[in-house]
């Protein structure tokens, strides 16, 4: 069997000597390892250009060393992504790396479990487990957050989490469960998620946005923060991810806030890797007195809003490991289309996000019925499964991404598989 681990460890670590010992013990059963060790790997964040999609496609049009990557990705017939937890969450390093396989799948849809989901672009895609090496404030709901993210994540990359495992198994009974036949040796997919609850602040005289779109001041998350902005009236100040080298400084206005919203796009079903860059930058901030309330935005292209659900989930667990009061989610699908229709298109939303920012002003809380309202469509009636699946198949379905594939020359090229054996 070829198995391909990702090793998403920061630094050098017991955890390598882990990934050593399992990957001799697989080695000496027979298998085929490749070990890809991504901290010595010249790995960019994903800036969300679609480039992988429109341009060269199933390949990072910056020809970083994601192509290798994901050779070793969809040649496998066993992945294991592997990492320590920071923040409650495997490491930006490993995010970074799953955020640069979307290559591997198509930019157009299909109904699948009920949802919208992309289409597949290679016939085979490996089986796929996860192993995280816990963090001392690691408790059972962390784990529980981030099993349904990457269950969901594996959905997405059209194969499903055999397991989620922590370095507390040893090596010789984690290689014994990869090696086992696949029969039926899978996690169950997550239940659905309703909204998550937030909590109320005195009103706040001034507010702090973090834009997390990879896309920096071009993308759709800063014209969200922009209308809630506008709402609120008061002083407010955006700050953008993407600009890593501005990270001190961003944590520094972080923990100066009064309080502060994070937003970014839906990537892989969680945080970008800018954005988990950031979180794990907030580390000493926890535990410390008076850090600022916060709420956050999620918007995705996914036309439903339950997809974005379990990353709010671990937002909320986000607040609740920095002391921070949380606000609760403004939750939107089908944003990626906000910056490209005319403004009069988005008129109800902008007007329901500046009443989520009025009222952070006047009552220090995000109203529960407009993020509703915002969120609409939660999920698709199951009526409208067999509709959704007739319209996929139409042309006008795809037309977003087929005019790109024809602008950019490529559209005869976009079913390749590069990659393939």
């Amino acid at each position: 069997m070829n198995i391909t681990i990702l090793n998403g460890n920061p630094l050098p670590s017991s955890f390598d000597a882990y990934l050593n010992q399992l990957a001799s013990i697989l080695h000496s059963e027979g298998h085929t390892i490749t070990q890809l060790d991504l901290r010595d790997m010249s790995l960019r964040y994903c800036i969300g250009c679609w480039g992988c999609w429109v341009k060269t496609p199933s390949e990072c049009t910056n020809h970083d060393a994601s192509l290798e990557m994901d050779r070793a990705v969809i040649q496998a017939d066993y992945v294991l992504w592997a990492a320590p937890l920071k923040m409650g969450f495997p490491s930006e390093l490993l995010k970074r790396a799953v955020d640069k396989h979307v290559p591997l799948i198509h930019p157009y849809m299909e109904v699948a479990y009920g949802e919208a989901h992309h289409l597949k672009r290679y016939p085979r895609y490996p089986r796929i487990g996860l192993l995280l090496e816990k963090e001392a404030s690691s408790d059972e709901k962390d784990l529980k957050i981030v099993s349904d993210i990457f269950c969901r994540t594996a959905i997405n990359l059209k194969t499903r989490l055999e397991f989620v495992v922590t370095t507390e198994v040893t090596p010789a009974k984690l290689a014994s469960r990869i090696a086992a036949p696949s029969v039926g040796e899978m996690l169950p997919l997550p239940n659905r998620l309703s909204a998550t609850q937030g909590s109320a602040i005195p009103p706040p005289k001034s507010v702090a946005l973090f834009n997390g779109s990879p896309r920096g001041s071009k993308g759709n998350t800063p014209i969200f923060l922009r209308e809630i902005a506008h709402g609120f009236g008061g002083s407010s100040e955006t700050y953008h991810l993407v600009r890593i080298q501005d990270t001190d400084n961003m944590v520094q206005a972080f923990g100066d806030a009064e309080c502060a919203i994070l937003g970014f796009p839906l990537y892989t079903d969680s945080m970008p890797g800018v954005v988990k860059h950031f979180i794990e930058a907030l580390e000493p901030l926890v535990g410390r007195k008076n850090n600022p309330a916060i709420g956050f935005v999620i918007q995705s292209g996914f036309p439903e809003a339950l997809h974005s659900r379990y990353v709010e989930r671990y937002l909320q667990k986000l607040a609740q490991r920095l002391d921070c009061a949380y606000l609760g989610a403004v939750v939107k699908g089908g944003g990626e289309a906000t910056r490209l229709v005319p403004e009069r298109a988005n008129r109800r939303l902008f007007a329901n996000l500046r009443v989520i920012g009025a009222g952070l002003a006047e009552k220090g809380s995000f109203d529960p019925s407009v993020l509703a309202a915002i969120a609409r469509p939660e999920r698709f009636p199951a009526i409208l499964g067999p509709v959704f699946r007739v319209f996929l198949r139409t042309p006008i379905a795809h037309m977003y991404f087929d005019n790109m594939l024809k602008e950019n020359n490529a559209y005869e090229r976009r079913f390749a598989r590069p990659f393939s054996g």
